[in-house]
């Protein structure tokens, strides 16, 4: 009795599921009434660069200007958006399951999520991003669905045109859960020129304050996932610049990212062909040591005398500073 019992819930447990997600889906496809906001406006959400050059009141300007225009953004949005946005949180949740994900992309819910991700309400947007990264992430059977739906063509739009850096880092992730593990997607990615746009992006002193760690993190993680994938890759990435333009995120105030950074460097000139040679002569055309002296005391200064924690968090850039200047060295 128990066995059946517990079959039994179990089955109107999956019932239920496949009808949440049937339901979601009818809701994404419903028509939008948003207020229409112009490209320009999208992006507006982001503390500007010029603004941000130090002065303490001109950011706190800013930053009440973000929230105002999140507050107005927020009061503009009609029901059926609210909805939306609902939805969303509630399927990501339910296709974490990789047989939810498969049966969202068998009930056609793939079209109404592009929708969403084409819309100009960006919270709307960065939701659906959000979902995008969630069902198709280590799932390659949902991963070639999305990408036969035309997928990744939004997902770059953002890309190149947004300047709002947070839709631009849920880009990323989005991407790259999408292409990771799936070699059409790989491939894709490559022959959309994914890899010199990031470089560019990453090099492009325009977005330097308006680019969150997280963009940029998300970015040198897709970047070191390529190099692990074929060596052909690694040449192809110090040719563009590679090496010049990582080397400008070791001072980033995001740990995570400088490790990040760091340790595609090593990787680079670690290779036993003359792709680690032209890495070298790139870095030590831009004075590379004094960099790196810089950086190990700045770093040994955080390190609070005898705090062991400090240590620890620090190692791994610490020893990640020393072995690049050794291999620069040899």
């Amino acid at each position: 009795e128990d066995k059946t019992f517990l079959e039994n819930v179990m089955k109107n447990l999956v019932i239920d599921e496949n009808e949440q997600i049937r339901m979601g889906i009818t809701t994404l496809k419903m028509g939008a009434k948003e207020k229409a906001t112009s490209s320009s406006d999208a992006g507006k959400t982001t503390i500007d660069k010029d603004a941000t050059s130090g002065v303490v009141e001109a950011e706190n300007r800013d930053a009440i200007s973000e929230l105002e225009a999140l507050d107005r953004e927020e009061s503009e949005k009609d029901e059926i958006t609210r909805k939306k946005e609902e939805v969303l949180e509630m399927l990501d949740d339910i296709v974490i399951n990789g047989d939810n994900a498969h049966n969202f992309c068998k009930m056609g819910g793939i079209p109404s999520l592009l929708s969403c991700i084409k819309s100009e309400q960006n919270s709307l947007v960065q939701k659906a991003l959000h979902f995008v990264a969630t069902l198709t992430q280590n799932n390659k059977v949902v991963q070639i669905e999305y990408l036969k739906a035309g997928g990744l063509q939004p997902l770059f739009t953002i890309l190149k045109t947004s300047s709002n850096g947070d839709l631009i880092a849920k880009a990323i992730g989005a991407i790259s859960a999408t292409i990771r593990g799936c070699k059409a997607g790989e491939t894709a990615f490559k022959k959309a020129q994914g890899l010199p746009f990031l470089l560019k992006m990453l090099d492009d002193k325009k977005m330097e304050n308006s680019l969150p760690s997280a963009a940029v993190r998300k970015s040198i993680a897709l970047i070191s996932h390529f190099m692990g994938l074929d060596k052909a890759n690694v040449t192809l990435l110090v040719a563009l610049g590679a090496p010049r333009i990582i080397l400008g995120k070791i001072g980033d105030k995001d740990l995570d990212v400088r490790e990040r950074a760091l340790g595609i460097l090593l990787e680079i000139l670690e290779e036993k062909d003359n792709t680690a040679a032209k890495a070298k002569t790139a870095l030590l055309s831009v004075d590379v040591a004094n960099l790196i002296e810089q950086r190990m005391k700045m770093v040994e200064g955080a390190i609070r005398e005898g705090d062991e924690d400090d240590k620890e968090m620090y190692s791994v850039e610490l020893d990640s500073l020393r072995s690049l200047d050794d291999l620069l060295n040899k």
